[in-house]
C-alpha cells in the first residue's frame, strides 16, 4: 500500500525530462516560540514528479500537491548516506500567494500579525 501525501509549498527548481517534469518543492515547518509567535523551524524539500501532459509551473509558484510519497537512499559525495523525499504527483495545483502583512494592514487597519487560526502551515 502506498503512502498518500498532501501538502502546500513553493517551487524552487524545475527539471524537464522526456517523460515529464520534476519540481523541487519546499514546505515550511513552523513552530510557536516562547512568546507565542509563529516562526520558521526549517524546511522540507520534496522532488515532485509529474507526467509530460501537466501544465508547466514557474519557479517560486505556490502549489498544492497530492500524490504518493516515497523515499530514496543514496551515497553523498563525501561518503555519508543521504535520503531524498519524493512524491509522484496525482495532482499539482497552482495557488495564489498569501497577502503580505503590509497588504493585510491595508485591508484590516490595526492588524499587527496574521491571526493564529490562519497560520500558513
Amino acid at each position: 500500500m502506498a503512502i498518500q501525501i498532501e501538502f502546500e509549498g513553493y517551487v524552487n527548481e524545475v527539471k524537464q525530462f522526456d517523460w515529464g517534469t520534476v519540481y523541487n518543492v519546499s514546505h515550511r515547518q513552523v513552530i510557536k516560540n516562547a512568546a507565542g509567535e509563529w516562526e520558521t523551524a526549517g524546511y522540507d524539500y520534496f522532488d515532485v514528479s509529474v507526467q509530460k501532459d501537466t501544465p508547466e509551473l514557474p519557479k517560486d509558484q505556490k502549489v498544492k500537491v497530492k500524490g504518493t510519497f516515497k523515499t530514496k537512499r543514496f551515497d553523498k559525495k563525501d561518503g555519508s548516506k543521504g535520503i531524498a523525499l519524493q512524491v509522484r504527483a496525482a495532482d499539482i495545483t497552482p495557488m495564489e500567494k498569501p497577502a503580505s502583512v503590509p497588504d493585510m494592514q491595508t485591508i484590516w487597519p490595526g492588524v499587527k500579525q496574521v491571526p493564529e487560526d490562519n497560520a500558513p502551515f
